[in-house]
């Protein structure tokens, strides 16, 4: 357990070590292969039952696993998909249950394959983000509702009716989307959000450390939920 938080921590914080990974593969002997440059994400390997590649014939291989290794030499078994998330189709692929990451400005030349890694990315609202806002706000209607000292466990969160603004989102996520995405569009707002608010700060993760901070009291925190849901009420229109 205490490797797993360790780890987690890593990737949280490599988020504001990387900016955009650059990221360059080429399809040989059946495999997708190669290196990404200036991320935490180092090498990918994903196997595809194709000797020429286009943009339908990747897509059309989607979903299937393979694997990453990071700057740590972690080798990571990952699934990559395809989302319309953004209003067109993108390949994205996750990293266990901590984090999608999204393959941006995909161009395939040949048999060659380039994109890059945002780690930290600002993803497109969708309608869906909206009634995730409120079903958050809904779990935190009260005082009495909002646990101050959070620890990422959710379990005790959800026992006790009493969640933390992480375990709040978390949860509002699986309800409406049916999965725990780490860096869905909504949390990624918030956690950016956090940060123009607060931008003297030091985070190791934005939303505990927001959640915990004795300058945050829960009017501080309805004043968040609120201030990002207008701005999802402003991007839908």
């Amino acid at each position: 357990m205490k490797y797993l938080f360790s780890l987690v921590i890593f990737i949280i914080s490599s988020s504001f070590i990387y900016s955009q990974g650059k990221c360059e593969l080429l399809l040989k002997d059946g495999e997708l292969t190669g290196t990404c440059k200036k991320s935490y994400f180092t090498y990918f390997k994903i196997p595809l039952n194709v000797d020429k590649l286009d943009r339908n014939t990747l897509f059309n291989q989607l979903p299937l696993r393979g694997n990453v290794i990071t700057s740590n030499d972690l080798n990571l078994d990952v699934r990559f998909e395809i989302t319309d998330r953004a209003g067109f189709s993108q390949v994205l692929f996750k990293t266990s249950s901590w984090g999608w990451y999204t393959m941006d400005s995909l161009i395939i030349n040949g048999n060659k394959v380039t994109f890059t890694i945002d780690h930290d990315p600002d993803v497109p609202i969708t309608e869906s983000d909206f009634k995730i806002i409120r079903k958050t706000k809904e779990l935190l209607s009260t005082k009495d509702s909002w646990h101050k000292n959070d620890d990422r466990d959710c379990e005790d969160d959800i026992q006790n009716n009493r969640y933390s603004l992480f375990c709040a989102l978390k949860s509002a996520s699986i309800k409406i989307e049916g999965e725990y995405n780490h860096r869905n569009a909504i949390m990624q707002k918030i956690r950016h959000t956090i940060v123009k608010m607060y931008p003297n700060k030091k985070w190791k993760h934005r939303l505990l450390d927001f959640n915990n901070m004795a300058e945050t009291d829960f009017k501080v925190l309805m004043d968040l939920l609120n201030r990002v849901e207008r701005e999802v009420i402003s991007e839908l229109k």
